[in-house]
C-alpha cells in the first residue's frame, strides 16, 4: 500500500509540474517588424559602407554613414529603443566590383522601399528617405561609371480604388502649409493638403518656366508639367478616397526672387522642397495612399537631382547629422 501512494504522489508531482512550468518558456519574443526592417536596414547600410570605403567612393561613403548613425537608433517613437545590429567587418572581405556595388546598393534601395509600404509611421518615413538616396545614388555612380542605369520603381499611380462612400457635405478643406515646411497638425488631411498645394505651386512654376528656360530645358519642364498635373490630380483623388476636401486651386503663386534669373534652379528648389510633404505623408498614412506617397517621394528625388539640387541622405526628412550617434569603433567613416 505504502508503495502505491509514493507512485501516486510522484505522478501527481510530475503532473502538477507539467501544469505549472510555462508553455512558451525559452521561446524568444517575437521582433516588431519596424524594429526588423530597422536592423536589417543598419545591416545591409554598414555592408554597403564597407563596400564604399574599399572602391574609394568619398561621396557614397558619406552618404551610407550618415544613413547607417542614422539607423543605429530608430529616429521614430514609434519603433523600439534597441540594440542595432553588430557591425560587418571588412578585413576578409574581398575587393567589390563597381558593378556588383551598384547592383547592391540599388537591390538595398528597393528594399528599404517595400519595407517602408508596411514599418511603422516614423520608420516609415526613415526607410523611405534611405531607400530614396541609396537609389539615387546607385543610378548617379552607374552614369559616373559608365554602366547600365539600375532599373527604378513606377512613377505613382493617378488613380486610387473606388472612394467610399462620403458624406453629402464634405467639411471646408484643409489650409496647407508653406511648401516645404511641416504640416502644423501632424494628421493624414493636413499631410495630404501640403502634397495638393506643393503639386499646385509646380504646376504653376513649370508653367512660367517653359517661356525662360532654352530649348532643351524647356522640353524637360514641359514632361515635368504634365506629371506634376498627373500628380495632382492623384493627390486629389486621395483627398476623395479618405473623404477629405483638399484645398481650392489658386490664381498664382509668389516665385522666387531668383525665378527670372536662374529658372531651372529655381525649379530644383521647389521640386526639393516638395519632398517634406511627400515623407510626411508616407508617415501619417497606411496602405495604398502610403505607396503613392513613396512613389511621390522617389518621383520629386530624381526631379530634384536632374535640376541640379542636392537631396542628401535623407530626401524629406531634417536631420543634423551633428545629433547622430557615432558608428561603432571597426566601422569605415569618411
Amino acid at each position: 500500500m505504502k508503495g502505491l501512494l509514493l507512485a501516486f504522489l510522484a505522478v501527481l508531482v510530475l503532473g502538477v509540474g507539467a501544469v505549472l512550468l510555462p508553455r512558451d518558456a525559452g521561446k524568444p519574443q517575437a521582433v516588431p517588424f519596424s524594429e526588423a526592417a530597422r536592423s536589417e536596414a543598419l545591416s545591409s547600410t554598414e555592408t554597403l559602407l564597407d563596400s564604399a570605403s574599399l572602391l574609394e567612393s568619398t561621396d557614397t561613403v558619406t552618404l551610407l554613414t550618415s544613413q547607417a548613425r542614422a539607423l543605429l537608433t530608430p529616429s521614430s517613437p514609434s519603433a523600439p529603443n534597441t540594440p542595432s545590429a553588430s557591425p560587418s567587418s571588412s578585413a576578409a572581405q574581398d575587393r567589390p566590383t563597381r558593378a556588383g556595388f551598384v547592383s547592391a546598393l540599388s537591390a538595398s534601395a528597393s528594399r528599404r522601399l517595400a519595407d517602408a509600404a508596411n514599418a511603422d509611421g516614423g520608420m516609415a518615413r526613415l526607410l523611405a528617405a534611405v531607400g530614396t538616396a541609396q537609389l539615387l545614388e546607385s543610378s548617379r555612380l552607374a552614369a559616373t561609371w559608365g554602366l547600365p542605369v539600375p532599373a527604378t520603381p513606377a512613377e505613382a499611380s493617378t488613380a486610387p480604388t473606388q472612394p467610399p462612400s462620403c458624406p453629402a457635405s464634405p467639411g471646408t478643406a484643409t489650409t496647407a502649409p508653406t511648401p516645404g515646411t511641416a504640416p502644423t497638425t501632424a494628421d493624414l488631411p493636413a499631410a495630404l493638403a501640403a502634397v495638393v498645394s506643393s503639386e499646385q505651386e509646380s504646376i504653376y512654376a513649370y508653367q512660367v518656366a517653359l517661356t525662360r528656360l532654352d530649348a532643351k530645358a524647356s522640353a524637360t519642364a514641359a514632361t515635368w508639367l504634365a506629371r506634376h498635373q498627373q500628380l495632382l490630380r492623384g493627390a486629389e483623388a486621395q483627398g476623395r478616397l479618405h473623404c477629405i476636401a483638399t484645398p481650392a486651386r489658386e490664381a498664382g503663386y509668389r516665385l522666387p526672387a531668383t525665378f527670372a534669373a536662374k529658372p531651372g534652379l529655381a525649379l530644383g528648389s521647389m521640386e526639393s522642397s516638395s519632398l517634406t510633404a511627400y515623407a510626411d505623408l508616407v508617415a501619417l498614412s497606411e496602405g495604398e495612399t502610403r505607396q503613392w506617397a513613396i512613389d511621390g517621394l522617389v518621383d520629386a528625388a530624381k526631379r530634384s537631382q536632374a535640376w541640379g539640387a542636392p537631396v542628401g541622405p535623407f530626401p524629406g526628412l531634417s536631420i543634423d547629422n551633428s545629433a547622430l550617434p557615432p558608428l561603432p569603433s571597426g566601422t569605415p567613416s569618411p
